[in-house]
């Protein structure tokens, strides 16, 4: 796949599942649409809850994709957010009816290759050892790893395992959340980085390779990022990635 126009294609439809309704994304148009959608009653591959409201906010438009808890605060919440507003008014708007706080996720589509500087490795099997040892210190309060050999194995597999070596050890690597829809054409891509070796390219690095090897195996990247994250954020852009969408979520 050589085509941002791909891309991009890929990225609506992946989040069209997300949404509930085919090709919602794929023409043009402007307002607000709400969507029924059994998606928002289970729990999505990867998740630790459902999401009981999500909205798609894009200029021009916005699709709120609902489920069954929503109820009676269904015709609220049309009466409020008539026309498509910015996700900070969605927010709101949420926040207001249902008394909790939202979450606002910025989502990004890929448009070009970078030229990110190479030194980056792709991990594999007989690396879990040094893997391992990185993850550690990622997560220094976390005792489950049984997972985690498994977890590993299967990125190695699949040649998304990408990482940056300093002071001979494993400072930078990307990892794959699992993907609840089109998990054979897309791959959102994640990343740790010691702290002591952060601000220094390393991440970029190692997410420059990982996106080479998507794209040779003709996937698609996807980025997401906490709307606070600015340094996540920045490093999207780096990357090559625009912003394709805010989605502002609710779990009920």
């Amino acid at each position: 796949m050589d085509s941002k126009h791909s891309y991009r294609e890929i990225t609506e439809a992946y989040y069209e599942k997300w949404l509930g309704q085919e090709e919602i994304l794929s023409h043009d148009w402007k307002g607000i649409e709400y969507v029924y959608s059994r998606e928002r009653n289970t729990v999505q591959h990867g998740y630790g809850s459902q999401f009981d409201i999500y909205a798609l906010c894009q200029r021009d438009r916005t699709v709120i994709s609902y489920g069954d808890k929503i109820g009676s605060s269904l015709d609220v919440l049309k009466s409020m957010l008539r026309d498509a507003g910015d996700a900070e008014e969605v927010r709101r708007g949420f926040e207001k009816i249902f008394q909790r706080k939202p979450s606002v996720n910025i989502k990004y589509v890929f448009e070009s290759m970078q030229d990110i500087p190479s030194g980056a490795k792709v991990l594999t099997q007989e690396d879990y050892r040094e893997y391992e040892a990185f993850w550690r210190k990622c997560n220094p309060g976390c005792r489950d790893t049984e997972w985690l050999r498994e977890y590993f194995d299967e990125m190695a597999q699949n040649h998304i395992c990408i990482g940056v070596y300093a002071d001979a050890m494993l400072v930078s690597c990307t990892d794959a959340p699992d993907m609840p829809y089109m998990g054979a054409q897309v791959q959102e891509i994640g990343v740790n980085t010691l702290r002591e070796y952060r601000g220094k390219g390393y991440a970029a690095m190692a997410c420059g390779s990982c996106i080479r090897e998507l794209t040779c195996r003709h996937k698609t990247p996807l980025w997401s990022a906490e709307a606070g994250n600015q340094a996540s954020r920045r490093l999207a852009e780096k990357l090559g990635f625009n912003e394709f969408a805010k989605v502002v979520s609710m779990t009920l």
